[in-house]
């Protein structure tokens, strides 16, 4: 194999938003020029030759069915002779953690090893100059190593380019679990907002007006929204709390929305900031 190709980073969903993002404002101005993709529904010896000239796997298809297909991909890097790392990077981290790691511990192949992130940020947010910047991230919850593929200094290399190109620190301070539970607390209950305003067309148009950019993050990003909501595990209790806070307003204005998020986020958040913030939650929380 030649010591070019070793170096491409391949993106699996690269036609989707993210993918798209990550192609054209992350992975160049981090150096990585040589860029391939193929979509989720890609199999045969089409897949199989991208990911022999891959270095870097990053999956960047939707949250629904995420795990399954990390699982599968795990499954189709089974026989590579090469060093190869998989980016894991799903909004809701540990049902992916937990199913990966058990595959990688089935396929048992010594040069494969897996990064578990979530991404902060995205194409509605990423620049240093924006003033929710402090919310812009990696959380890295938990690495899976082969045995003839360490990762502490893939980890570090990665650390220092974000740091130097967008100013985004990496924080490993939360597994998969703790991940979970905190983004639930805060970029979940934002979501709580956005469902309200998917379901109330008078709550659509409120917000519409009043706060433009989070209306069109939030239609831009409604299927990955709705499928946070149901996927983490930790959303129940957010749910209700929003709900029981809601029902407590007269659910007919831009200050009952408001209203309902502080009352929400109290209960559930007793009043201190957020571990892991995002740019939509401290927008509310600003505003409430």
């Amino acid at each position: 194999m030649r010591s070019e190709e070793k170096l491409s980073t391949l993106v699996i969903g690269g036609r989707g938003e993210f993918g798209q993002f990550l192609q054209q404002d992350i992975l160049p101005i981090l150096g990585m020029d040589n860029i391939l993709t193929f979509e989720r529904e890609t199999t045969g010896v089409e897949s199989l030759v991208q990911l022999q000239r891959a270095r870097h796997v990053v999956l960047a298809t939707p949250l629904a069915g995420y795990a399954q297909l990390a699982c599968e991909l795990v499954y189709r890097c089974r026989d590579l002779q090469a060093l190869t790392t998989i980016w894991l990077i799903p909004s809701v981290q540990a049902g992916v953690w937990r199913a990966v790691t058990a595959t990688l511990e089935i396929v048992g192949n010594p040069f494969l090893s897996a990064i578990f992130v979530h991404p902060m940020y995205g194409p509605n947010g990423f620049r240093a100059t924006e003033p929710e910047a402090r919310t812009f991230q990696n959380v890295l919850t938990a690495i899976a190593e082969g045995s003839d593929h360490p990762l502490a200094e893939e980890v570090t290399q990665m650390d220092g380019a974000f740091r130097r190109a967008f100013n985004i620190t990496t924080t490993d301070a939360f597994n998969p679990e703790q991940h979970d539970r905190i983004t639930a607390y805060s970029q979940g209950l934002s979501y709580c907002v956005a469902r309200l305003m998917f379901e109330q067309p008078e709550v659509d148009t409120l917000l519409k007006e009043k706060m433009p950019d989070l209306y069109h993050s939030f239609h831009a990003n409604h299927d990955l929204i709705l499928d946070f909501l149901r996927i983490n595990a930790y959303m129940p209790q957010v749910i209700a709390a929003f709900a029981e806070a809601w029902r407590q307003t007269t659910g007919s204005t831009y200050d009952d929305v408001l209203q309902a998020f502080k009352h929400a986020d109290t209960a559930l958040n007793r009043g201190e900031d957020s571990p892991i913030p995002t740019k939509w939650y401290e927008r509310l929380r600003g505003s409430s």
